[in-house]
């Protein structure tokens, strides 16, 4: 999320927003611990906000403590601000992390979060001639002046964005070299750009590139060297800290329809195959973000206001099966997949021992139709649990009109309200269907463009 934004997702100190709090402990039923929440702060975003904002992230922090569940911050400092045209620091990033400290609970904060994307300061216009060596001496600067305030809390950087070329090709040196301040590897993904008049293709998320961008140097399939780098100097936390589907706010008919659900299966599934951390969905308050997971409107004036939801997207819903499937400290097994078919497969089980499949079909039409067989012995019956979009067409929401009921489902439950407000909550009965297994052997339909959770009894 974005720090200034915080009154228009979480709300203000006074006037909680109780929606952005269902929605959050939606994505809690399953959580292995708080959640943590990016909270984006840096000049060349945006404007950037601080004590006004931290009451309400105080509070939330407060409200939802519990030791499986409730939320953690890496909160960003500015550092595109802290400097001056002509490099001159100013001592605003000390000053920041100084104040998150003494503002917020203690415990609250895991990271100081460096900058945003100081690899496009470049491309962006932001800094002429803006090179790896003078953003290592400023980011040295910066740490140093953050350190000498005595807050205990690392750095979370470089927060570089993934793209090729430019400072990615020093990241190697920025591990070797900066690990003793790191909490966390902080870098960037997105699936695909909308950035600058690029257009992808209506069926794009369901692309084997948009899981492993081929100019991303950060891709689940490319990432394996830098977190070998980063253990090899004793540090093993990385995280995509932000992550979406098409790069400048998503595209419209793409990155709010079904078939983002099943890219974010497929996109946090690999990731976590690879060996990161965790990702962080980036979530923003823009009517024109179409990659957002859910927007709100609200009424009255800061910071007495009242909220409601104005959209759930399906991306949303593909974050509720991820938690589903890496639920109680789940550990990925290894599956083989064979088949012509684009289907992608990923098994875990969790520490109480239980099995989980998950199955994607990215197939566009009924020829992608079929039985998936899964071979499992000494287990009893199978329950599964789909993820699906009304008449199986990637292009639906809850939003379109494809239909006169267009909507996503998962487990048979939806959060579109027909005639209604939407609350945040899942309507209608959980659905799931009971597999017998033949001699070790399930059989489970699998129709195109869908996704299921099979979990072994």
């Amino acid at each position: 999320m974005v720090l200034s934004e915080t009154p228009y997702m979480v709300g203000t100190s006074t006037s909680p927003n109780p929606h952005f709090r269902q929605l959050l402990g939606n994505l809690s039923t399953y959580s292995n611990g708080p959640m943590e929440i990016r909270e984006l702060n840096d000049e060349a975003f945006g404007p950037t906000t601080i004590s006004d904002h931290l009451p309400a992230l105080s509070n939330l922090y407060r409200d939802t403590q519990s030791p499986r569940h409730g939320v953690k911050y890496f909160m960003g400092v500015d550092f595109f601000g802290n400097f001056d045209a002509q490099g001159n620091e100013n001592g605003i990033a000390a000053s920041q992390a100084e104040s998150f400290h003494s503002l917020l609970p203690q415990g609250s904060v895991l990271s100081y979060e460096i900058g945003n994307e100081p690899d496009l300061y470049n491309a962006e216009h932001f800094r002429s001639k803006y090179t790896y060596a003078k953003y290592k001496v400023q980011y040295e600067q910066t740490v140093a002046a953050i350190e000498s305030k005595g807050t205990g809390v690392p750095m979370a950087a470089p927060v570089f964005s993934g793209y090729p070329g430019g400072f990615m090709k020093s990241l190697d040196d920025f591990i070797a070299s900066e690990h003793a301040h790191l909490g966390m590897l902080d870098l960037h993904y997105y699936g695909g750009s909308h950035c600058n008049g690029k257009v992808v293709p209506a069926d794009y998320l369901l692309s084997s590139d948009a899981i492993n961008h081929p100019t991303s140097t950060v891709s689940p399939n490319r990432i394996g060297g830098y977190i070998a780098a980063l253990n090899r100097a004793g540090r093993g936390n990385v995280r995509i800290g932000e992550v979406n589907s098409v790069a400048c706010g998503g595209q419209d008919g793409v990155s709010n329809t079904f078939q983002s659900a099943l890219w974010v299966l497929d996109e946090a599934m690999s990731y976590a195959e690879a060996g990161v951390s965790g990702i962080n969905i980036f979530t923003i308050a823009n009517a024109n973000a179409y990659y957002t997971p859910f927007r709100f409107s609200h009424t009255g004036t800061f910071p007495e206001s009242e909220y409601t939801i104005s959209q759930i997207n399906p991306i949303y819903y593909g974050m509720l099966t991820v938690d589903e499937m890496l639920q109680s400290k789940a550990a990925l097994l290894p599956v083989s997949l064979s088949t012509p078919l684009h289907i992608k497969a990923y098994a875990t089980t969790d520490e109480h021992g239980k099995i989980r499949v998950l199955l994607i079909n990215k197939e566009e039409d009924q020829a992608g139709d079929g039985d998936v067989v899964l071979h499992l012995t000494r287990h009893g019956d199978a329950m599964v649990s789909a993820l699906r979009a009304t008449n199986n067409d990637y292009r639906v929401s809850d939003y379109t009109h494809y239909t006169a009921d267009d909507k996503v489902t998962l487990a048979g439950q939806t959060f579109k309200v027909t005639g209604g407000v939407q609350d945040g909550v899942l309507h209608g009965t959980r659905e799931s269907t009971t597999v017998h297994p033949k001699d070790g052997v399930y059989m489970v339909s699998l129709p195109h463009a869908s996704a299921a959770i099979v979990e072994f009894r």
